[in-house]
């Protein structure tokens, strides 16, 4: 048998769903206690997160200190895992808000079609255009670091991706043949959505969803590093990055321990909603 008639009869290796599976795991477990972390950190038994001790500055691991302390004397594990809420909690209600918003942006134009569509997508085009950490800079600095603003702020730069992939998936699944014969029996437009849309396109608008998480965690991050974030002594990881660099020779852990956390939960969030999407989960 030649190599070609024998390359033709060799199984096709595919990638074992187990391993999949355990990817997916990992990932999720990953995500899963960086939130736990972040609601429990008060009730650890930690230091207090803005107690300075001008005795002990930029110290390495000890008993009383397992990841030293910065420039200030606090201790660093303290505020590593406490930097966790203002960067989670901020980024999940901005990507609830921006989901909101995309999904009713991306149902309405693709429901609608004709001029509506074509408005809304203009415009969806528009913000998709500008440079989302330049307009967040621009808010911060002429309206304020109020959460709230920024919340909005970065929901709106950050709908736009969602509306344009659900009113692609809308529109999709809008030509099938199941949405003629619910159109037919008289099935209203809210019937249409709620029962034959969203179930069809839930997988997809989930997975985007997350990795607009990943992007506004990393906008409000960079947004603290820049000094237009959270307000000190608030621990939070972009703003500990920036406290923290001029001083990475002398001590690096206050620099490193807050880049860890913030790139493993990035990482675990990609590597959950890839593995998920390779295995066809919804």
């Amino acid at each position: 048998m030649t190599d070609l008639a024998r390359a033709s009869f060799e199984p096709v290796k595919f990638a074992a769903p187990g391993r999949r599976r355990a990817w997916l795991s990992v990932g999720a477990v990953i995500v899963f206690g960086h939130v736990l972390l972040a609601i429990v950190a008060p009730w650890l038994p930690l230091q207090p997160v803005a107690k300075q001790n001008s005795g002990a500055i930029l110290q390495g691991p000890s008993a009383a200190h397992w990841l030293g302390t910065d420039n200030l004397g606090r201790d660093v594990l303290a505020r590593t895992l406490f930097g966790g809420r203002p960067s989670i909690g901020l980024a999940v209600a901005s990507v609830v808000l921006a989901a909101v918003l995309g999904f009713a942006i991306g149902m309405v134009a693709s429901l609608a079609g004709g001029w509506v569509d074509e408005v809304l997508m203009r415009v969806n085009d528009v913000l998709l255009a500008l440079p989302s950490l330049l307009v967040l800079l621009l808010v911060a600095s002429f309206i304020g670091r109020d959460s709230g603003v920024l919340i909005a702020t970065l929901a709106l730069m950050y709908a736009p991706p969602i509306a344009r992939l659900v009113r692609t998936a809308s529109l999709n699944v809008l030509t099938r043949d199941f949405i003629v014969a619910a159109r037919l029996r008289g099935a209203s437009r809210r019937e249409l959505v709620i029962s034959e849309v969203l179930p069809n396109i839930r997988g997809v608008v989930l997975t985007e969803v997350a990795m607009q998480f990943t992007w506004i965690l990393l906008a409000f991050s960079s947004l603290s590093f820049l000094g237009l974030g959270a307000n000190p002594p608030t621990p939070e990881w972009g703003l500990m990055i920036a406290e923290g660099r001029g001083y990475m020779t002398i001590a690096p852990l206050p620099v490193v321990a807050p880049i860890v956390m913030l790139a493993s939960l990035v990482l675990a969030v990609n590597s959950t909603v890839d593995r998920s999407s390779s295995d066809g989960t919804p």
